[in-house]
């Protein structure tokens, strides 16, 4: 071996070596591994932001899952939806699922809305009409399909559905609307119904798990209302009205233990900090600046990050809910997540943000367009890439090993 070959050899090793000891993490849910939109993944350089490959998929707002070394997302063309999964290190198509959907632009750039979720050696994915899937994370064959609409009563909100699939542990829970089946609960193995509960509006947020004493539950942002509901058996824990103009709860709930945290935007929109009790949950502090639209805050160290309709990035104290900064450079539409004390933010121009989580103010550390055109994709960092994307369907994939 020459001189030059060995260098080569030595970098190569390194390189791999390196890879190796940087803690990575999987992203099988649109909120991560705990539900709260951060990952444990340490280690990463947040000032390589090296294009590793892109892709043009389709229209849709639908953000990303990883499992290992497969990253899935879906998106509509010529009035087909399509869930994609990507080789994360190449960006060539491991396997697609295609199904008729007729493209809606909903009032912005229409597509897909929800994310496919990833559960073992499966995924679940809904479309923003109604169509629900489970898919073998292997190949992309369908195991079952159901319309949640014709079979099950669920009635489309104004721009229809956009919440992912909540899987616990055997049940696929769904906020689809309508009645007697508005949170719908299936079988993931099956898709056949265990419980549906409520008649009401269906919101655009995603479900999340939490614990109220001994009961596992989970709370829906309804189009009127934030409703908890017992795992087992779908019976009505508690409601709390959250109404905003045109019933835009896109933004999906925070829980931190014995609290939760709940926001939305338009007009009257707020933060509000919520203490989880035997009965019904008490206001601990609501904040009028953060204003989210359809993007949720994270929380790190005993402070709330979010993007406001009300001047763009904001940092909360979750102690007393005061606005301690706000910075408008990443817009008032742009989406964030969290990881080893950073904030990841993709402003909704398409500019990727690396900024420490710091209550003393916006300090960025890294600041790069990676994509043009509208951007209310929520960006993933898992196993030491930041996947991206447009609205219109660009994306991208960053290696920050």
């Amino acid at each position: 071996m020459n001189h030059a070959s060995r260098i080569a050899f030595c970098a190569t090793a390194l390189t791999a070596l390196c890879s190796q000891n940087v803690p990575a993490d999987d992203w099988p849910f649109f909120r991560g591994p705990s539900f709260t939109g951060a990952s444990k993944e340490t280690g990463w350089n947040p000032q390589n932001l090296k294009e590793a490959w892109s892709k043009d998929i389709g229209a849709g707002a639908s953000s990303f899952t990883v499992a290992g070394n497969k990253v899935l997302t879906s998106a509509n063309k010529q009035d087909k939806d399509i869930v994609y999964c990507f080789n994360a290190d190449d960006g060539k198509e491991i396997w697609t699922y295609e199904y008729p959907c007729k493209f809606d632009k909903r009032m912005f750039d229409g597509g897909t809305a929800s994310t496919p979720t990833i559960d073992g050696q499966y995924v679940y994915n809904l479309s923003f009409d109604g169509q629900a899937q489970c898919l073998k994370l292997a190949d992309g064959k369908p195991v079952w399909t159901k319309n949640v609409i014709t079979e099950f009563g669920g009635k489309l909100s104004q721009w229809k559905y956009a919440g992912s699939p909540l899987v616990l542990g055997n049940f696929v829970i769904l906020d689809i609307g309508g009645g007697p089946n508005s949170t719908l609960a299936l079988d993931k193995r099956s898709g056949k119904k265990v419980w549906g509960s409520g008649s009401e509006a269906a919101g655009y947020a995603t479900p999340i798990p939490f614990k109220q004493g001994q009961t596992e539950g989970v709370i829906v942002f309804k189009a009127k209302a934030l409703v908890a509901y017992a795992t087992a058996n779908g019976r009505e824990l508690w409601r709390i009205p959250f109404q905003t103009k045109y019933d835009v709860n896109a933004s999906t709930p925070i829980v931190f233990g014995k609290t939760f945290f709940a926001s939305a935007g338009y007009e009257t929109g707020r933060g509000v900090l919520y203490e989880i009790t035997s009965s019904v949950p008490k206001q601990l502090w609501r904040n009028n600046d953060l204003q989210t639209k359809m993007n949720t805050a994270v929380s790190h160290n005993g402070y709330i990050y979010g993007i406001s309709l009300k001047g763009g990035l904001i940092c909360l104290d979750m102690k007393t809910g005061n606005t301690l900064w706000q910075d408008g450079s990443s817009g008032r539409e742009g989406t964030l997540t969290l990881a080893d004390d950073k904030l990841i933010i993709l402003s909704d121009r398409g500019e990727l943000i690396i900024a420490e989580a710091n209550p003393e103010g916006f300090k960025p550390i890294t600041r790069k367009r990676v994509l043009n055109g509208r951007c209310w994709v929520v960006p993933v960092l898992a196993n030491g890439r930041i996947f991206c994307k447009t609205n219109q369907g660009q994306m991208v994939c960053l290696d920050v090993r």
